[in-house]
């Protein structure tokens, strides 16, 4: 702490058995040896009744408070905005990290692919509540009947649909999925409420550019190869 030397704040402002967040410069940053905590600025926030209380966003006055649960999701979870092109060949996977925590992937299908958002050290795939959920091929899948074209030339096709999903394809996501929404042992659907909530946390869009089919079983065409871009983004 400060000793009137060092641009550090002093100890007395931080009282015995007080709880805080606390922006630490890494060692070196400040005369003095070790991590330190720099009074130029205000880098540290009170945690006092469930509450977060200071500058929480960058100006001093007047003093802010949000609540612990809101803060950490804002935390781990900050804004996001990235596009990217991407090439996939039938059979292989494709993968992008994106965000602070998240994976974008394209999983192989027999005729195509599906569209997976994880979060790191997570299985669960945030992005499977997109609507539609029954009644119509869903937009997180691609497989090669979707872009020929007679679709009804491939027989098994889900729901016997006339056409597979627009392009481009959107899709929502969010760490909830798994979590406090439609967890592993949910016993009812989804709400339309909760489907809000996924997508005001995180949106997709996926646009197919160029492709190349091949015959495949039951008049189903399969996808050789798809050139594509992905806009995401999102976040508290």
């Amino acid at each position: 702490m400060g000793d009137g030397m060092h641009c550090r704040p002093i100890l007395e402002g931080f009282t015995p058995q007080s709880e805080w967040i606390l922006a630490l410069n890494g060692p070196g940053a400040k005369p003095g040896k070790g991590w330190a905590l720099s009074h130029c600025g205000e880098y540290w926030l009170r945690v006092a009744n469930g509450e977060v209380i200071g500058s929480i966003d960058g100006t001093q006055f007047p003093v802010k408070r949000m609540d612990w649960d809101t803060f950490k999701r804002k935390f781990l979870y900050p804004r996001f905005g990235e596009t990217f092109p991407g090439r996939v060949h039938h059979g292989k996977r494709f993968y992008r990290p994106f965000g602070s925590r998240f994976k974008f992937i394209l999983d192989p299908m027999p005729n195509g692919w599906q569209i997976l958002i994880q979060e790191i050290g997570r299985d669960e795939d945030l992005a499977r509540l997109t609507p539609p959920l029954h009644s119509a091929p869903n937009p997180r899948e691609i497989e090669g009947w979707h872009l020929s074209e007679d679709p009804s030339d491939c027989v098994p096709r889900p729901y016997l649909a006339e056409a597979g999903p627009p392009n481009p394809r959107n899709f929502i996501f969010s760490p909830e999925v798994g979590k406090s929404i439609s967890g592993p042992h949910a016993g009812r659907s989804v709400t339309v409420q909760e489907i809000e909530e996924i997508q005001r946390f995180g949106r997709g869009l996926l646009t197919i550019n160029r492709y190349k089919l091949e015959p495949g079983e039951n008049g189903c065409s399969k996808i050789e190869w798809m050139e594509f871009s992905v806009q995401l983004e999102g976040g508290y």
